[in-house]
């Protein structure tokens, strides 16, 4: 099964780093072939326009050989993107047929 990884700056998140080694780690352990991981590493703001989210959605759109799940660390303190989890999940799940996962 194929797996894409989304990482970005925020306060309340592991380093950069750390959140693609996490990634990389759990791909590894449960057999999924990580296609890419797309990288927010600028300045942190609260909205979902970042370039890289943007180029994520298109990626999962126009990829033809199919991306299963969507893997990415929660962080731990409520924020926004903790609030739109379920819109998020929802949105990718009935437009592309992709789950989201939380990586711990």
């Amino acid at each position: 099964m194929n797996a894409i990884g989304y990482i970005r700056v925020s306060p309340y998140l592991e380093p950069v780093i750390a959140q693609e080694a996490a990634i990389k780690s759990f791909c590894e352990q449960k057999g999924l072939n990580l296609m890419m991981v797309f990288k927010d590493t600028g300045e942190y703001n609260e909205d979902m326009e970042r370039e890289s989210w943007l180029a994520l959605e298109d990626y999962v759109k126009y990829n033809e050989s199919g991306v299963d799940f969507l893997l990415f660390l929660l962080p731990a303190k409520i924020t926004r993107f903790n609030k739109m989890i379920d819109q998020i999940q929802d949105h990718f799940k009935r437009k592309y047929g992709v789950m989201l996962i939380a990586v711990l």
